[in-house]
């Protein structure tokens, strides 16, 4: 685009875009999709906006920053257009800190009339794919990573998060409650840039975080470790050059660095990183804190993503990417490692989950849920007994109690009660609006719930015996009938009876008697 806002280039009609609200700032990206499904950019424009700093002090957003929000969309909206983009067709994400404000369906509400785009607000689920997208992108740039084990570390603004691969997949991980600007606002008092005892402050609240995550990590091999932040990204770039799209950085670097920007005002802080005044104000934290994980795990590198984070997020947010496929795989297999502890009969399990993704994708036109539900769906079916550690009598009250406490890769607190009350629900008893944990979701929420546990109580009562035995499925919808044909059994009197005890469900939803019949 020209100085005086004019297009240069000749549109192709594979332009798209995305908009994303941060933590300090709102940015976008125009972008031209090509046929692989990747997405180049094109612009990429970024204002600074105080979100996150109103919601930790305050609690709640101001009239200020939603006014300063609706204009800046209004702007991009203007960009957008020149491109020749529909509004509609414009994905605008929030940063999921905006759900700790009092007040966010009220800033969603505005955001949305703003720029009359649908809005999604990001969950840890979300963030955590984010996050794993780029650690993967840099561990497959550099073998020596995919080949040993590699800590991954994002310090966000409201979270911290540790990932764990072991030669190039997932094999742990957890995330906690201390971020940067909860470290910052916990030391806000102290606002004279040139304290001596500031960094220490800062030392002393991201200290209990940083023994946990020690603590978590304390029997696992860490050959080397990965820091990923907008942050932590800015810095590295004032230190080295890039190799294989890694800068490698030592703890003595990063702690000269942090003392020597921590004396910087604000105004300096923008000069020498390039970044917005309310973004500063995260930058010392991030290091403090990455410089503490450094010293706690005797790192003697720190590899960090030679990218721009903001922009590499966004593009991810935009593209179809193909690594979204391999972390959905990181999640079952991250649900496997769960029902591994509870010891659960595996060879069901997986027969099961295998049985419901089949029905869920054929049943597609029924239900019309997302993949996400689909996964969700198969990280419920892989853990549906879980409860079975604790007693065989109401294993599945066990199961949504277990599942609720135990941490899920890639999962969202939220998204981990869907797949808890699925598991509650694949036996036993209707969901009904009184039931604890399902009388909190919202009317759509609901609904997945009964169409997922629906699908889910069908794939059990399939494989009734545990043995197996129906290996091959076919559906043949007849008037108002599903018949589901088992080519390679012809007695089903066992699953047929399980099914007409636990079909009810999906006759009220879908419509549909399910009867088996030799294929």
């Amino acid at each position: 685009m020209e100085p005086g806002g004019h297009m240069t280039r000749a549109l192709t009609g594979t332009e798209t875009a995305v908009i994303y609200m941060g933590a300090a700032s709102m940015s976008c990206i125009i972008g031209e999709r090509a046929a692989s499904g990747e997405v180049v950019a094109l612009e990429h424009l970024d204002k600074a906006l105080p979100v996150v700093r109103d919601i930790f002090r305050t609690g709640t957003i101001s009239r200020s920053t939603m006014e300063q929000a609706a204009h800046i969309l209004r702007d991009f909206m203007k960009s957008i257009q020149e491109y020749g983009i529909a509004p509609g067709t414009v994905r605008l994400h929030t940063t999921n800190i905006l759900s700790e404000a009092t007040n966010p369906e009220i800033f969603l509400n505005r955001l949305q009339v703003a720029s009359g785009c649908e809005v999604h607000l990001l969950d840890e689920g979300d963030m955590t794919r984010l996050i794993y997208l780029a650690a993967v992108r840099l561990i497959r740039q550099n073998p020596k990573l995919a080949e040993k084990h590699t800590l991954v570390s994002h310090i966000g603004p409201g979270n911290t998060r540790a990932l764990y691969f072991k030669k190039g997949r997932i094999a742990a991980y957890t995330s906690y409650r201390l971020g940067i600007f909860r470290a910052r606002e916990a030391v806000a008092a102290m606002e004279d840039t040139e304290n001596p005892r500031k960094l220490a402050h800062l030392e002393e609240q991201i200290k209990g975080v940083v023994d946990h995550l020690a603590q978590d990590f304390s029997g696992l091999t860490v050959d080397y470790h990965v820091a990923i932040g907008a942050e932590i990204q800015s810095a590295a770039a004032l230190l080295v050059e890039p190799v294989q799209g890694a800068r490698v950085i030592n703890e003595r670097q990063l702690a000269s660095l942090t003392e020597e920007l921590a004396l910087l005002s604000p105004d300096g802080l923008v000069r020498r990183l390039h970044v917005h005044y309310t973004g500063s104000e995260g930058i010392i934290p991030a290091l403090q804190t990455n410089l503490a994980l450094a010293r706690r795990f005797q790192d003697e590198n720190i590899h960090v993503p030679a990218r721009d984070f903001q922009s590499d997020m966004l593009l991810d947010l935009m593209a179809e990417n193909v690594l979204t496929a391999t972390f959905q795989e990181e999640v079952i297999s991250s649900a496997w490692e769960v029902g591994k502890k509870f010891k659960i009969d595996r060879k069901h399990a997986e027969h099961v989950m295998n049985l419901a993704q089949q029905l869920f994708r054929e049943l597609r036109h029924l239900h019309g849920l997302t993949p996400k539900h689909e996964m969700l769906l198969r990280a419920a079916a892989a853990l549906h007994e879980v409860g079975m550690f604790v007693s065989a009598r109401e294993h599945h009250k066990h199961s949504m109690y277990l599942i609720l406490n135990t941490e899920l890769f890639g999962i969202s607190t939220e998204d981990r009660t869907l797949v808890a009350l699925l598991a509650r629900y694949h036996r036993r008893y209707n969901p009904e609006h009184n039931h604890p944990h399902f009388s909190e979701l919202s009317r759509e929420e609901r609904m997945v719930v009964f169409k997922l546990a629906a699908i889910l109580r069908i794939a059990d009562a399939l494989d009734r015996s545990h043995s197996q035995r129906i290996k091959t499925i076919v559906l043949k919808p007849q008037g108002n009938r599903l018949v589901i044909q088992t080519p390679d059994v012809e007695d089903t009197t066992v699953e047929q009876i399980a099914i007409n005890s636990k079909c009810d469900l999906f006759r009220e939803i879908f419509g549909y008697e399910v009867l088996l019949a030799k294929g």
